[in-house]
């Protein structure tokens, strides 16, 4: 897996993006994707239904993803790990940290040339040799 990091901020020092802004890019391409949601902390409307989806390790669709995250105004923290259906190794990962940046790791390239041209500060991770 290849991941970058997303990190474009406002003027006064607050990240600029949001999960949703992520996933609307991409969403084409995860139309049969499975989620599963850990480490969770978010604020808005649908927050509560989120932490009960991550506590019960449900996995949800990308559409009820998308719906959910639409109403949410900020991710702290949390994985959101994607599965491609009878697979389990995810595809792709998504990990707010700390209100500071968005990893995003995947084996699709097309994802992460995507991102890449919609925002402006992007830093490659590291990529772990797995022996």
């Amino acid at each position: 897996m290849r991941g970058i990091t997303i990190s474009d901020s406002t003027p006064d020092g607050f990240l600029a993006i949001n999960l949703i802004d992520i996933l609307e890019i991409i969403a084409p391409a995860i139309a049969t994707t499975q989620w599963q949601i850990t480490n969770l902390e978010c604020l808005g409307t649908t927050a509560e239904k989120l932490y009960q989806i991550a506590d019960d390790r449900q996995l949800i669709s990308s559409e009820l993803l998308l719906k959910l995250v639409a109403e949410i105004t900020q991710v702290i923290d949390g994985k959101f790990q994607g599965y491609l259906l009878n697979e389990n190794q995810p595809w792709l990962i998504i990990t707010a940290v700390d209100s500071s940046a968005y990893d995003v790791e995947t084996v699709d390239e097309n994802i992460l040339n995507q991102i890449r041209q919609q925002f402006q500060q992007i830093s490659e991770l590291p990529i772990l040799l797995t022996v």
